[in-house]
C-alpha cells in the first residue's frame, strides 16, 4: 500500500494549521509502517494505490479527475464552514451554478471524506447529499512534546513578565490578534503572541506592531518550531490561551492548551462547540469589550480544570491507526 498525498495549495504561498496536519499524518502513518509520500508533480510514475488530497476544490479538480480515470481510490480529508443562516443563502444563491456542478461532481469521484468532528459531517452530508458510510471523523494531530511535557523555566527567561496571556498562530485579521492585543492592554494584562505574518494580512499586522511598540508589556515572537520544547514551556507558563478567532475549524493551538490542561477563551462561534473545548470561556463576539469580558470572568474565576479525556484522541499514533484503518477497508473493497 502507497498513499500519495497532494496539498491544499503550494506551502510557498500559504502555510497553516492545516497545511502542518498534512505533514503530520504523513509522519504519523509512515511511523506505524504506512508508506505514504508527498506527490511529485513532475514524476511519471504512478505507484501509488490511494490518493489522499487535502481539501476540495476546484484547484484539484482536475488530479482528483485524473485519479478516479486510473482507478484510484481517493481520500479527501476537507474543511467546512459550520453551518450558519448566511452559509444557507450562500449555498441556496449558488445551487445551480457552475462552480456548484463542478463541487458535486468532485464530491461524487471521492471514495472516503475526512472530517475533523460531527457537525463538519453533518455539513457534508447535509450540503452534498454525501452518504454517511463514506465520511470518517479524525481529530487533528497533537504533537507528542505535549503530552510528555515537562516544565523548563529557563525556556521563558528571556520574557519581562509573568502570568501571561498566550496566542499563537499566524498573524491575521481572521484569528483577532489586534482585539486580543487591546483588550489586554486595556486590563494592563502581559501578552505573548507567537505566529508569522499570513500572505496579504501585512497592513493588519503592521497596525498590531504600532500597538506593541507602544505596549512594554506585548512581546511578539515568530519562528518558533512547532511542537518545540521552547514552544510547549511558553504554552505551561502562561496564565490562559486566547485565540478569540471570527473562524476555525479545529484549532490545533487550542487543542494543545487544552492537552497540557490550561484554560482557554475562544470566540462563541460553532468551532468552540466542539468536545475537546467544553471548558473553554467565550467571548461572545470578537469586540474588545467581548474579550475584556472573557478574560475578566476568568480572572474571577477560582475553578480548577479538570484534565479533558477526549483529548487522548489526539495523540499521533491514534490518529496514524484510524487513517491506516480507512485506507486498508479502501484496499479491501477493491
Amino acid at each position: 500500500m502507497k498513499i500519495s498525498n497532494y496539498p491544499n495549495q503550494p506551502h510557498c504561498f500559504a502555510f497553516g494549521g492545516f497545511d502542518m496536519q498534512m505533514l503530520n499524518v504523513i509522519k504519523a502513518v509512515n511511523k506505524i509502517g504506512v508508506n505514504a509520500v508527498k506527490m511529485d508533480v513532475w514524476s511519471r510514475e504512478r505507484d501509488f494505490n490511494i490518493l489522499h488530497v487535502w481539501n476540495v476544490t476546484p484547484y484539484n479538480y482536475h488530479v482528483i479527475s485524473w485519479a478516479k480515470k486510473s482507478n484510484i481510490k481517493i481520500v479527501a480529508t476537507v474543511l467546512f464552514p459550520y453551518s450558519s443562516f448566511i452559509l444557507w443563502l450562500k449555498y441556496y444563491k449558488n445551487l445551480f451554478t457552475k462552480q456548484m456542478k463542478i463541487a458535486k461532481q468532485i464530491h461524487n469521484m471521492v471514495d472516503k471524506f475526512v472530517v475533523l468532528n460531527e457537525s463538519q459531517s453533518k455539513m457534508l452530508i447535509r450540503y452534498y447529499n454525501i452518504d454517511k458510510n463514506k465520511i470518517e471523523i479524525i481529530p487533528n494531530i497533537i504533537n507528542e512534546n505535549f503530552y510528555l511535557a515537562v516544565n523548563d523555566s529557563l525556556a521563558v527567561k528571556d520574557l519581562a513578565f509573568n502570568n501571561y496571556v498566550l496566542c499563537t498562530g499566524n498573524i491575521s485579521s481572521r484569528k483577532n490578534q489586534l482585539n486580543l492585543a487591546k483588550a489586554v492592554t486595556e486590563l494592563n494584562l502581559s501578552l505573548l503572541l507567537i505566529g508569522n505574518i499570513l500572505e496579504g494580512e501585512e497592513a493588519y499586522a503592521k497596525e498590531l506592531q504600532l500597538l506593541i511598540n507602544k505596549n512594554k508589556n506585548i512581546i511578539w515572537k515568530t519562528e518558533i518550531q512547532e511542537g518545540s520544547n521552547e514552544l510547549v514551556n511558553y504554552y505551561i507558563n502562561c496564565k490562559i490561551f486566547a485565540l478569540p478567532s471570527y473562524e476555525e475549524t479545529q484549532p490545533i493551538s487550542a487543542l494543545e492548551a487544552i492537552c497540557l490542561n490550561k484554560p482557554i477563551l475562544l470566540q462563541n462561534k460553532e468551532y468552540a462547540k466542539q468536545k475537546y473545548f467544553n471548558c473553554a470561556y467565550l467571548c461572545k463576539d470578537g469586540s474588545v469589550a467581548s474579550i475584556k469580558e472573557g478574560l475578566l470572568k476568568f480572572l474571577k474565576d477560582e475553578n480548577t480544570l479538570l484534565p479533558n479525556l477526549h483529548i487522548e484522541e489526539c495523540r499521533q499514533e491514534s490518529v496514524a491507526y484510524k487513517y491506516k484503518e480507512l485506507y486498508d477497508s479502501l484496499l479491501i473493497e477493491e
